[in-house]
């Protein structure tokens, strides 16, 4: 079984660690020189850890993620408390994960190298590489994120739409060594927001921002505090950090609805297939659930390659899109809702306690 992943991304990694752990050891492309993340927070629940163990990544205990005691959801319009989440996700930096992940599969990965040209012959996928390279796969798997070349080149799938939302993130440093609590502020201006990473040492802050790409790019994160007056509790202290003008990231949202994920002995994975709205915190850990699925239907004895990719197919992309379609939802009422509750759908606030 020779299986080729495209892209070293969390998704792609995490399938090339699950296919090693049965037995397979696939090739693994990027076309990026070196492979390197921004630091940004990632969080994920206990449905995510889940999969990490069925792709055999069971030896998490060196991972630097942290999980907070309390997540308090403020309503800004009132200045109350709207809700308090105990059961929280872990949170990890995106470079961190990474570099974790890539760490039991470095040797698979060939960086600088993209596909240029692919053709399914029915027996095999024949690929070639932008070196002049050929080579012959049982299977081709498209993790090469939102603006993937499997996916708009080989299954002719969609571009990137926007979802009408933007965020800005950055980081600044935590100088209460006692707080615990992840809080959150909604009112008519957007989202403000904190997580805590680096074993509580560190704020991981999070601006959105409804309207039309590029809504208030020009603003500072010091100019950017100014558009919550009313927040209250810990985001006051936060607020008044942001003062520091730390530096951050703007980047407007994107998602991509595909239709076709699997064809014959091709198919996609992670943002890939489901690229959705970082709002409700759920797409790194849904990609990893594709990872899962896909490892185990691959390594199956007996099950040709096109329907265990068909069967993936069948079986991931429900639960795939009404995640995705729940964050699309969430981020419309954005700026037209003021409690969280109302923004965040029940799953996500389901095992609440006061």
């Amino acid at each position: 079984m020779r299986i080729l992943i495209i892209g070293a991304g969390l998704t792609g990694l995490a399938l090339a660690s699950g296919l090693r752990h049965r037995g397979v050891d696939p090739v693994v492309v990027e076309q990026a020189p070196v492979i390197t993340e921004a630091g940004w927070a990632i969080g994920l629940s206990p449905r995510h850890h889940a999969a990490l163990d069925r792709l055999g990544i069971t030896d998490r205990a060196h991972w630097p993620g942290y999980r907070a005691d309390r997540y308090l959801m403020f309503d800004a319009r009132t200045g109350l408390v709207d809700r308090i989440v105990t059961e929280n996700p872990v949170m990890y930096s995106r470079s961190d994960l990474q570099a974790s992940l890539l760490r039991g599969v470095a040797d698979l990965v060939r960086t600088a190298v993209r596909p240029t040209a692919l053709t399914d012959h029915g027996d095999g996928v024949e690929v070639e590489f932008d070196d002049g390279s050929r080579e012959t796969f049982d299977a081709v798997i498209g993790a090469d994120g939102i603006n993937s070349w499997t996916r708009r080149h080989v299954l002719n799938g969609p571009d990137a739409t926007y979802t009408g939302v933007a965020i800005v993130r950055f980081h600044l440093p935590n100088p209460d060594p006692t707080l615990r609590t992840t809080a959150l502020s909604l009112d008519a201006n957007g989202v403000l927001g904190y997580f805590l990473m680096d074993g509580g040492r560190k704020f991981h802050g999070i601006v959105m921002l409804p309207g039309e790409e590029d809504n208030l790019r020009e603003l500072s994160v010091a100019d950017l505090a100014e558009l919550f007056p009313r927040a209250t509790g810990p985001l006051t202290a936060f607020k008044n950090l942001m003062s520091s003008n730390p530096k951050s990231y703007y980047a407007n949202i994107y998602q991509v609805v595909v239709d076709e994920w699997a064809r014959n002995r091709v198919a996609l994975m992670g943002d890939a297939a489901h690229a959705m709205s970082p709002i409700l915190a759920q797409g790194t850990g849904v990609g990893l659930q594709d990872a899962a699925l896909l490892a185990e239907l691959l390594t199956t004895p007996d099950l040709p390659v096109p329907v265990a990719l068909a069967s993936y197919e069948k079986l991931r992309k429900p639960p795939a899109r009404a995640m995705q379609r729940v964050s699309y939802e969430a981020g419309l009422r954005i700026g037209n809702k003021s409690a969280p509750t109302e923004l965040f759908p029940e799953f996500i606030t389901q095992d609440a306690a006061t």
